[in-house]
């Protein structure tokens, strides 16, 4: 495949075609070039839907660091990338995510069903630890129990899907769920959240707490506001909404689609099962599919911020480009004539690649979650642990119930349906090992 660009299809706001990028060193070279920005009005569609587009810009992008550039973006990554320091990291996996998966899972287990087997939804399931993870991050209080964790993941699938509508049918009614959402959020979360750290700071200012017991989060980041830069309130309320979107929805279905895939080649490759709880496995695995699934939309969005060249391809100031992640993920070139399929047995491609391709990014903009992924040495982060646990209870697709994908605008899929499940339904062989 190669960058090519679109003859019939105007961008947002743009003025000439936009421009596919779909070939993996090309991709790599537009993320990485000075003058290919991220625009939230891009990203939203403002130019084919007005109304929606400055919806979702306004309440659910804007200022995020997500859609930062240059400086402005360099800075306040410096600031989020404290909070995932190698020892943050070993905490996030052993003291948050693993403790919340096995008291959930231990008591989705409880009890069998009528016919004696054991189900549960995984979406459900790793929508909740995740946001565990994703509430210690942001500095949320009230999620401590069940039914506090319940409410903010009554807000967060809403919020996710606010972020992205463009890409989802009936926006319009995707984005009243998410300002419904959104304010009920600011309301029962956020900003009893804010408080609680302001009445922290209170004490030390009383002498009943030194600064080193403060916690470190996003929320001590937004209270700190401008003696560290951080933005104003309601950038900063968008700022927390966008990692519902960037941690629970994409690492919910990183785990999901990875137990999918490697049902399908335990189908096949039989031998292989028992690999299911080698961590090494398991990590191939996951990066595998977040090479041929991820970031779980058909591409991602740019913007010229002048005339230029890149990867041989002239680019007109104020031009939309989209890059194809999951097309550049399956070139040939560099991930061999089968790239188009999956298998976790698949040789690294090289030095100036990653077996997850581009399904984190490159550049200034890669993924802020890489590291709670990969480990901070590459061997596996939280997230092969989840599976490797999930594995040992022996859990497998449901073979009675069908899995439920969002409903998605099938125009902007080039390759194919990359699944965004909403009900995953799965059963377990091994319970008493929860």
């Amino acid at each position: 495949m190669t960058a090519t660009r679109s003859a019939d299809t105007q961008s947002s706001g743009a003025t000439c075609p936009f421009l596919r990028v779909n070939r993996y060193e090309d991709a790599v070279r537009f993320d990485r070039h000075r003058a290919i920005l991220n625009a939230a009005e891009m990203f939203a569609g403002v130019g084919d839907d007005p109304v929606n587009g400055e919806i979702n810009v306004r309440e659910f992008l804007d200022g995020s660091v997500v859609f930062l550039n240059g400086a402005e973006h360099r800075e306040r990554r410096k600031l989020l990338n404290t909070l995932l320091r190698p020892d943050a990291l070993h905490a996030i996996r052993e003291d948050v995510i693993l403790p919340a998966a096995r008291r959930l899972l231990a008591a989705r287990l409880e009890h069998a069903d009528d016919d004696g087997i054991y189900r549960m939804d995984l979406v459900d399931f790793c929508h909740r630890v995740f946001l565990h993870f994703t509430a210690k991050l942001v500095g949320l209080v009230g999620v401590d129990t069940d039914e506090g964790i319940s409410q903010l993941s009554q807000c967060a699938g809403p919020l996710a899907a606010g972020a992205s509508s463009q890409f989802l049918e009936d926006r319009t009614a995707i984005n009243e769920m998410a300002l419904a959402a959104k304010r009920r959020y600011v309301e029962e979360f956020y900003r009893p959240s804010r408080r609680a750290y302001e009445e922290l700071l209170a004490r030390v200012e009383r002498g009943e707490l030194s600064r080193d017991e403060l916690p470190v989060h996003i929320m001590s980041f937004i209270v700190a506001g401008d003696d560290i830069g951080y933005p104003a309130e309601e950038t900063s309320i968008i700022e927390t909404t966008m990692m519902f979107a960037a941690s629970v929805g994409t690492s919910t279905q990183a785990v999901i689609q990875t137990i999918d895939l490697l049902g399908d080649w335990w189908a096949e490759h039989p031998e292989d099962r028992a690999l299911a709880t080698d961590e090494t496995f398991l990590l191939n695995a996951l990066c595998e599919t977040i090479r041929l699934r991820a970031p779980f939309s058909p591409y991602n969005t740019r913007m010229a911020a002048e005339d230029c060249e890149v990867a041989g391809q002239a680019v007109k100031k104020g031009q939309e480009i989209h890059i194809e992640r999951v097309a550049a993920n399956r070139d040939t070139a560099v991930f061999g004539a089968d790239a188009g399929a999956f298998n976790p047995h698949r040789p690294n491609p090289g030095l100036d690649q990653q077996r997850y391709g581009l399904g984190f990014g490159s550049g200034p903009h890669q993924c802020f979650g890489l590291r709670v992924v990969l480990g901070i040495d590459g061997s596996g982060g939280a997230h092969v642990s989840l599976l490797r646990y999930l594995f040992e209870a022996g859990v497998a697709p449901d073979p009675d119930l069908e899995p439920v994908d969002l409903k998605k605008d099938m125009d902007k899929f080039s390759i194919e349906n990359i699944p965004r499940y909403i009900h995953y339904p799965v059963i377990f062989a091994n319970p008493a090992s929860a």
